[in-house]
This record gives structure tokens, sequence and C-alpha cells, in this order.
């Protein structure tokens, strides 16, 4: 299961654009996972406030159209009973955790990329997909599905989404306390030195500014983590 995160207030998305909110729904409803046809939805005008951590579950039902998927799945089956059937245990990537470093926007979740071989009835299938969510410099969040492959596109038919969504939920974290302690008060003396202890054995939650040139740990990691200590803890 992938990581993935979300940290504090976040004003309005645009002129216009409704209210940040601790989770928020892409409507997947119409969405195709067919051969070479991408997809893409916003959850446009509804955003959500930035964080460290984020819950991303992509869930829905879909039905076959024309072809083998069209005779498997003629009624709404859940996505992840489908996806099983083509890979077993692929239906773990649609409910994971990502993890934003600098707790702003924008912010792209990881992709996903599932692809190989499965009978669907009397056929063998080649199949490849990439799902992917994020969220837009104005908070608004997306999906896409892309690279699809489904060959012989002509026997197998597509699936389309009957309802469903991808929705993204704020983790309330707090990246200054290091220790994960929660007796009052929270930040202390021992989140310093579970940071210190961190940074000496190289451990990568420690790279507190993001850093992504050589050395990625180094002092303004020190620097960043007193700021996020003396800022506290978001509610």
């Amino acid at each position: 299961m992938q990581r993935w995160i979300l940290a504090g207030a976040a004003g309005l998305a645009a002129a216009g654009a409704a209210s940040a909110q601790q989770s928020v729904v892409v409507n997947l409803t119409g969405v195709q996972l067919r051969n070479a046809t991408n997809q893409f939805r916003s959850s446009a005008p509804n955003t959500i406030s930035p964080a460290y951590r984020y819950h991303v579950v992509v869930a829905g039902m879909v039905k076959g159209v024309g072809g083998a998927l069209g005779l498997l799945y003629p009624n709404p089956t859940p996505l992840a009973t489908v996806m099983e059937a083509l890979s077993p245990g692929s239906s773990a990537a649609l409910d994971s955790y990502a993890d934003n470093c600098s707790g702003t926007h924008p912010f792209g979740v990881p992709p996903t990329t599932q692809a190989g071989t499965a009978p669907v009835g009397i056929i063998t299938v080649t199949y490849a997909f990439t799902l992917a969510t994020g969220i837009d410099a104005t908070n608004v969040a997306s999906f896409s599905l892309t690279n699809v492959m489904l060959s012989p596109s002509a026997l197998v038919g597509y699936l389309e989404f009957t309802s469903g969504g991808a929705t993204l939920t704020r983790v309330n974290v707090c990246p200054a306390n290091c220790d994960g302690s929660t007796a009052a008060p929270v930040l202390n003396v021992n989140d310093f030195t579970c940071f210190l202890n961190k940074f000496a054995a190289g451990d990568s939650s420690a790279n507190c500014d993001c850093g992504t040139i050589a050395p990625i740990l180094n002092v303004n990691d020190f620097t960043c983590f007193i700021n996020r200590y003396a800022v506290g803890c978001p509610t």
C-alpha cells in the first residue's frame, strides 16, 4: 500500500469556488476503462485544504460494455471485484495513504500502474492502466486513468463506472510530534531527541524541508523542524 500526506488551513480555491473541506470526492460516474482512452475528472468547484497526509479511496460500481466484459459483468459490479478477477491483490491500490512532505499544494499522489495478462471468459486479455490522483494549486482534486490497454479490444469490450468516486480525506498528523506521543504536552524535548536520532540514522523522515539535492539531510532540516515545532500541531 502506498503512503501519501495534508496540513493546515487553506483559503478559497478561487473566486466563486466552494470553501475548502476536510474531504472531497471526484465523481467517477461515466468514466470508462477502455482501450487507448484516457479519462480525467476533477472535484471542481469543491476543494480540500492542504495537509501532510491524505487517505485516498477509489470505489464504485462498474459494468461491462460489449465483448467478454459485457457478458461477464452485464450488471453493476464493485470495481474491486473486477480488479481482483483480472489480477488478484490489485484492488489494494484502491485504498491507500499519501504523504505530502511540504504540506502545501499542488500535490500529486504517486501513480499506480497495473499491467499483465488474465483470462476473461475464453479470451486471454493483455491489460494495463495507470491510475493517479492529485490536488492542484487551487486545492481542486483530480483523478486520471491513462495508458489504458485492453487487448484484443474488439473481443474484450470495456468497463464503465455506473457510480462511485475517488475520495481524498485529510489525515490529521503533526510533523513536529516526532515521537508520536499523545500525552500533554504533545510537543516536548523528546521530539527533539527523536528528530536528532532519526537525522543521525539517515532516516528519510528527518528530511523536514523535503530537499532533493544531496546531501538530502542537512542543516536546513534542523531549521525546518524548529519552525514546525514553534508553529505547533494543526487542529
